[in-house]
């Protein structure tokens, strides 16, 4: 026998090999189906398998409501009188700048007086300022400079002319003190009489009190002097800029200033008929006054808004609007445009509430970022907006359905090697469908999930990096939208 397998062919050893590969492959291929249907085999009939994946976990909010044009204005006259034209009329289209109503100019004679008497007004208000700036002239600081000069020299004067008054005053009384004495002698001596005596005490008397006198007088001098110095000095130290005026005469200018341009500006448009301008490329959507129909300054002409930019002003329920933000992304659909998506964001949420029939709700307001071409919107369109919170990004995820126990112990089944195992997990952000798991599994893993029969409606969804997928899904696997 082992002569005729040498004795074999090239071709016929080929052939022979081939015909074993075919037999191992083919029992490996029936080995691998059976572990695989074994696999299958061990789980119920409601229940699939579904790859960990990483995706983004996302939630949404619904709220209706219906599409308001996002800019819009009400335009006045800004002063009374007769409406003589207008040039619009409902649904016209204008351009920023356009004259679309004009009032009649019979004021313009009392204007011309209000601006004359603007002009005086600013003009008292620089003479105050400048009065107030420069209070004092040259003269005024001169004389005030002389006053202190003569001040000092009239301290000095009584400074130097009290001390030679007592001096001279006391002269005085020595001399009369020695008269004194030599009338006493001259009595003794019996030279004088009694009287002559007398005579002699009463006049060193009086020059003692002269002296006393003299002394007070110097002294009372010296001190007026002072106090006239004092006073002087400090009136002209008080000559200065009180920066306090300044800046009060400065605001009355400031004020007189804007009455004058007020002023001017009321006369340029009564002379024009107090023009209303259209403040924005738009689209007239409300004419209220017709020709010859008296306003005041805040009678509403026309509305004009602009019909390139839009906002769903929606309602959103008590119990979703916690999860709603400013920014947040929202996509639109409308109910006379069912093939149209509009995309937007949250631009307001309001702090109060509106309750019908005992149901609680918030206004909010999404302004529309991107509109399709060629689709013409209109304002009252019902819409519906879908606004999307992002809850997580990135993360691994699987269906809710695969959570088991307790919120406290979440567990998962995982099939390993065609065998189930119950693993535990840390969970993460969850939504109806989908739940993160921070630990526990890894990509790649297949975990069972029980299907149910019954389908409904769900406010939450998830996207995977290439998907959620598991055998027996429908069309081979499950894909997050």
């Amino acid at each position: 026998m082992f002569k005729m397998f040498i004795t074999l062919k090239v071709w016929q050893v080929v052939v022979l090999v081939l015909i074993v590969c075919g037999i191992v492959g083919g029992f490996y291929a029936a080995y691998g189906r059976s572990t695989g249907s074994s696999a299958a085999s061990s789980l119920s009939t409601n229940t699939k398998l579904v790859q960990v994946e990483y995706g983004n976990l996302t939630n949404s909010v619904s709220a209706s409501g219906s599409l308001v044009y996002a800019t819009s204005e009400q335009l006045t006259f800004g002063s009374a009188g007769t409406v003589a034209a207008i040039y619009v009329e409902k649904d016209s289209s204008v351009k920023e700048g356009d004259v679309l109503a004009k009032l009649d100019s019979t004021s313009v004679e009392s204007l011309e007086g209000s601006v004359a008497s603007a002009r005086i007004a600013v003009q008292d208000a620089e003479d105050a300022l400048e009065e107030a700036q420069n209070p004092y002239t040259e003269l005024d600081i001169a004389e005030a400079n002389a006053t202190v000069e003569q001040a000092q020299q009239q301290l000095l004067d009584a400074q130097t002319r009290g001390p030679l008054d007592i001096a001279d005053e006391d002269d005085t009384v020595t001399q009369a003190y020695n008269a004194y004495f030599d009338s006493l002698t001259n009595y003794i001596d019996n030279k004088i009489t009694l009287d002559d005596l007398n005579k002699a005490e009463r006049a060193w008397e009086k020059a003692k009190l002269d002296l006393e006198s003299v002394k007070l007088s110097a002294s009372k001098a010296v001190l007026d002097a002072e106090q006239n110095l004092v006073k002087a000095q400090d009136a002209l130290a008080s000559m200065t800029v009180d920066p306090l005026e300044v800046a009060l005469k400065q605001s009355n200018l400031d004020s007189a200033k804007a009455n004058l341009d007020d002023a001017l500006e009321q006369l340029e448009s009564a002379k024009e008929g107090y023009p209303v301008v259209a403040p924005f490329d738009g689209v007239v959507a409300e004419v209220d006054v017709a020709p010859g129909d008296d306003v005041n300054a805040n009678t509403v002409v026309l509305k004009l808004v602009d019909p390139a930019v839009f906002e769903v002003s929606a309602s959103v329920d008590e119990i979703d609007v916690s999860q709603v933000q400013v920014g947040q992304e929202a996509t639109v659909s409308l109910d006379a445009l069912t093939d149209v998506e509009l995309s937007g964001n949250v631009s307001s949420i309001s702090s109060f509430a509106n309750s019908q029939s005992g149901v609680v709700s918030y206004s909010v307001t999404i302004l529309v970022t991107s509109i399709p071409l060629g689709v013409q919107l209109r304002q009252g369109m019902s819409a519906t907006a879908t606004i999307t919170n992002q809850l997580a990004t990135n993360v691994l995820l699987v269906p809710t359905k695969a959570i088991s126990n307790s919120s406290t112990n979440p567990a998962v089944t995982v099939m390993v090697n065609g065998v189930t195992e119950v693993r535990a997990v840390t969970v993460g952000e969850s939504n109806d469908e989908y739940t993160e798991i921070v630990s526990g599994l890894n990509a790649g893993d297949e975990v069972v999930v029980t299907s149910t029969t019954s389908s409904s409606s769900s406010s939450s969804s998830s996207s995977s990096q290439g998907g959620f997928s598991g055998g027996g899904f429908p069309g081979g696997g499950m894909v997050f939208p």
